[in-house]
């Protein structure tokens, strides 16, 4: 059984390239496939700031969307975002021939693979998992950063799980956790069953509740994880505010745009992604790390 992970970010000079090589290092230890998606960085990959700061394995899988295929779709969608996380996620998602699949964010340290192996052989090939992340301190992960095996055992034994559920629409019952998009975890014929994240979500919010509902949609079942820690990195040092709203202002000098959760959330009943979802017509060239 091969397990693979998804993660993606740009090189803008807002996460600082510690925390992403924390946030790799930590992938390969438990992911036997490690798929980074750079999109849009306005002169070279962020994979290139932390090459020195992790091992090299043959197991990452190292795509480059540039800013000329970026403009293409800022041409015709107004406010496109910096960084578009429905492709992101779907072009790594169709070039996988992984049997487990996660979709996660690069502020996150995931389960250890036992933990996430033991995850799998008790579950079902007919669910779609979230695991709910647990708050730790970045500048406490940055100091333990040379002994991270340690430090991981140490948090496992003295963090809590997080239960902080919440629901978007009156009727939403995927919601299953807060920030369910941090960790979601499904067979690879479920992703390829719903055909991935929706591409036409082209703005903030609402991303990850939606592919949830895709896959109940699609007769899966629906699972939050808590005993399973998963730990995100804070920003407390960063941005005392909601993270991902001041990334947008500070990159788009204007307040970011939502997608419209009732659209999205409450009355989706079915996919408007094609047969190509995940560029799946166009080749797409990767290095391997």
């Amino acid at each position: 059984m091969k397990t693979s992970v998804i993660t993606f970010s740009r090189n803008d000079g807002y996460k600082e390239k510690e925390r992403f090589a924390i946030h790799l290092k930590t992938l390969l230890e438990t992911f036997d496939e490690v798929n980074y998606v750079d999109w849009n960085s306005p002169t070279h990959s962020f994979l290139y700031e932390v090459m020195d700061l992790i091992p090299k394995t043959g197991r990452l899988k190292h795509f480059v969307i540039p800013p000329s295929v970026h403009q293409m779709y800022s041409e015709q969608i107004p406010d496109f975002p910096k960084c578009f996380v429905p492709i992101a996620f779907n072009l790594a998602l169709r070039r996988t021939d992984a049997d487990w699949v996660v979709a996660t964010t690069t502020d996150n340290i995931p389960p250890t693979k036992e933990e996430l192996l033991n995850l799998i052989n008790s579950g079902d090939n007919n669910t779609f998992y979230t695991i709910s992340r647990r708050e730790i301190d970045y500048n406490e992960t940055l100091r333990n950063s040379n002994n991270l095996d340690e430090y991981r055992k140490f948090l496992s034994q003295t963090t809590e799980p997080r239960f902080f559920h919440a629901k978007v629409t009156p009727n939403d019952n995927y919601s299953l956790i807060n920030c369910c998009g941090d960790f979601q975890l499904a067979p690879r014929e479920i992703w390829w069953k719903i055909r991935g994240f929706e591409e036409n979500m082209f703005y903030n919010c609402f991303v990850d509740t939606n592919v949830q509902k895709k896959a109940a949609l699609s007769g899966c079942k629906l699972q939050a994880v808590f005993d399973i820690p998963m730990y995100h990195m804070s920003h407390d040092n960063i941005l005392p505010q909601a993270h991902t709203t001041k990334l947008h202002e500070a990159a788009d000098k204007k307040p970011p745009r939502y997608n419209d959760a009732l659209d999205w959330v409450e009355f989706f009943q079915e996919t408007r992604n094609n047969n190509n979802w995940g560029l799946g017509d166009v080749e797409i060239e990767f290095e391997v790390v």
